[in-house]
């Protein structure tokens, strides 16, 4: 549930910035790459909403490759986040937040992979 409801909020940001109802303001819009709000909505939605909604289907269906998953998807929103105080150059109370939240994906992905491999037997 915590990955379809993360990757249901992606998705929302990724097609807002798409269509044109949500930017960043004139001076951030013009740090973006060529400027395009329609790249960031696109980027977003690989880096970030793909993924997620990729762990979400499969920790629901009880997929061995959750685990990894979490990690990888963890890591890659960790990442998206870097990038953006990078490209943006400014601080938002969401980015600590989602910081965290990859950071959360990440241990839930070890933990995962942990009870997963204690299972297996020789």
């Amino acid at each position: 549930m915590f990955a379809a409801v993360n990757a249901f909020s992606a998705w929302g940001g990724a097609l807002a910035l798409i269509v044109g109802l949500i930017d960043f303001g004139d001076r951030l819009n013009r740090r973006l790459p060529f400027g395009s709000l329609i790249l960031a909505g696109v980027a977003l939605a690989a880096i970030v909403a793909v993924p997620l909604s990729v762990w979400a289907w499969l920790a629901w269906r009880g997929d061995r490759r959750a685990g990894r998953a979490s990690v990888l998807t963890g890591a890659l929103l960790v990442g998206w986040i870097a990038v953006q105080l990078v490209v943006l150059r400014e601080f938002s109370g969401f980015q600590p937040a989602y910081a965290a939240i990859g950071c959360v994906l990440v241990v839930i992905g070890r933990r995962i992979e942990h009870v997963s491999s204690a299972r297996v037997t020789p």
